[in-house]
């Protein structure tokens, strides 16, 4: 009789997320071959660009207050009073709305197979991160405070104050965030309210031409920015608390898709491919929402392919309300006492505006099987994809004309301003060349000689690929801006649309 034995137990035990962050550092310390000097050599490649680009904006941002300050009208005092508090809500509203389509807590493919399928708390692996989003929200907030309430009132106290308030905020917004990260329903409900703030904000500026005060500015007062503090601290501590006890339970499936998403955009960021960008960024929107809505479409041929293109535009009432919203630039920028950067600005904003509406077009220029399968040329199938992108840049200079019409530098001598239709259609036809030559750019090639840049070598075909399109919105308004003959203010944007949309 044989007996049986058994065979030893081994008990696993689950490392804390401390044991293991710490044993993985150390190994990343171990495997690493990095020296002194390369790290050296890269913090200083940091400050570098730090300090060159915030010198850089910090000279444009003072020239331009310099040129707002000589303005003493009734009207430029009453818009710099009034335009930091939307502008505020805006920049809020734009934040939240990027943090909710990133994550905003994000993980790696890899670290979410190998640390978060794990039985290793969760919650401790995400700690470090969500505090660091706390924090740098704090930091952020308070500065963005502090700024715009020194813009309207410059008490101490009620900077300081607004101080308090901004950081609150900040808090609260980055904690209402990772809150909605998991429940698709309550992120997309807070992506809507996002676009719908930012259009209502930029949508009062306009009033500010009827020389109506939307609001007055008590709130940059002390007592007014205390309450704002006090509520928003007892929010943000709250909504800190609930996300604690939620980190546990984010799926990771949302935390690895974010991951995902920030790893394209940083290889497109890499690359300087804004195409790929856009297209990154449709594609996670579109796999989050799923099924959508079929619509019939209308007319046959050409007409018919152009009716789609509308029809798929309409589907992102978002991008439209954003076109509408940015009209507000060109206004408040005339209002404030800067009327020569009028004519530029509104061409870079309808650029910004209604490029997101050439998608049809983008995928039909770089898609040469696709093309074959429509029965056209492929110019005049172009110009159909093309079609609602020239209604939406007319459309769109006819409401921004107010605002640029007269307004130029007049360095040449000629006083007589260019008559409203010339305007109007020179701002039409920039923006709608600058928007086609933008979208049929072909993907960004690295071959051919290499040309020596601040930046490094670089291939002379990637860096004409860079700015392909916001070259012809910038020259296209030259003549415009100096003030020249109307005939060349109006020829030279026909002849780039014309160019645009017979080459691409």
């Amino acid at each position: 009789m044989t007996a049986r034995v058994g065979a030893p137990e081994h008990r696993v035990t689950v490392p804390t997320p401390r044991a293991l962050r710490r044993d993985l550092r150390q190994r990343r310390r171990d495997h690493s071959n990095r020296t002194l000097g390369q790290a050296l050599d890269d913090l200083y490649l940091w400050l570098f660009a730090v300090l060159m680009v915030g010198s850089m904006a910090g000279t444009t941002l003072s020239r331009a207050w310099l040129e707002i300050a000589r303005c003493s009208g009734s009207g430029c005092v009453d818009a710099r009073l009034v335009l930091p508090l939307p502008l505020g809500a805006a920049v809020l509203a734009l934040a939240v709305r990027t943090l909710v389509a990133l994550g905003p807590l994000v993980a790696s493919r890899a670290s979410g197979t190998f640390l978060l399928g794990t039985p290793v708390d969760r919650r401790g692996m995400l700690l470090r991160p969500a505090a660091a989003l706390l924090a740098g929200a704090i930091v952020v907030g308070a500065g963005l405070a502090t700024v715009l309430v020194l813009l309207t009132s410059d008490h101490p106290v009620a900077a300081g104050a607004g101080a308090l308030a901004g950081a609150g905020v900040g808090v609260a917004a980055v904690a209402g965030s990772i809150l909605a990260q998991g429940a698709p329903k309550v992120r997309r409900a807070l992506g809507i309210g996002c676009d719908v703030v930012v259009v209502a904000t930029l949508a009062f500026v306009p009033l500010l031409l009827l020389d109506r005060a939307v609001w007055s500015t008590t709130w940059a007062r002390p007592g007014p920015l205390l309450a704002v503090a006090v509520v928003a601290t007892v929010a943000a501590v709250g909504l800190a608390v609930a996300v604690v006890g939620r980190l546990g339970r984010l799926p990771r499936r949302e935390l690895v898709a974010g991951g995902e998403l920030l790893s394209g955009l940083a290889g497109a960021a890499a690359s300087l491919d804004t195409s790929m960008v856009s297209d990154l960024l449709v594609a996670r929107r579109f796999r989050q929402r799923g099924a959508g809505r079929t619509l019939r479409g209308h007319g046959t041929g050409l007409v018919g392919i152009a009716v789609r293109e509308a029809q798929r535009s309409l589907r992102s009432p978002q991008r439209l309300a954003l076109a509408v919203g940015l009209l507000a630039v060109p206004y408040a920028v005339d209002r404030i006492g800067v009327p020569t950067l009028t004519p530029l600005l509104a061409v870079v904003v309808g650029y910004l505006a209604l490029r997101p509406l050439g998608g049809g077009l983008h995928v039909i220029a770089r898609s040469a099987g696709l093309r074959r399968a429509f029965p056209f040329t492929d110019r005049p199938l172009r110009m159909a994809f093309a079609a609602p992108l020239l209604a939406a840049a007319v459309l769109w200079a006819l409401a921004a004309l107010p605002a640029v019409a007269g307004n130029s530098m007049l360095v040449f001598g000629f006083s007589a301003p260019e008559p409203a239709a010339v305007t109007w259609l020179a701002l039409a036809a920039t923006v709608a060349a600058g928007g086609i030559r933008s979208v049929t750019r072909q993907r960004v090639s690295y071959d051919g000689p290499l040309i020596s840049t601040p930046a490094g070598a670089l291939p002379a075909g990637f860096v004409a690929q860079i700015f392909r399109g916001p070259d012809f919105a910038l020259v296209g308004i030259v003549p415009l801006v100096f003030g020249l003959p109307w005939v060349l203010a109006l020829g030279l944007p026909l002849a780039l649309l014309a160019f645009a949309a017979y080459r691409g």
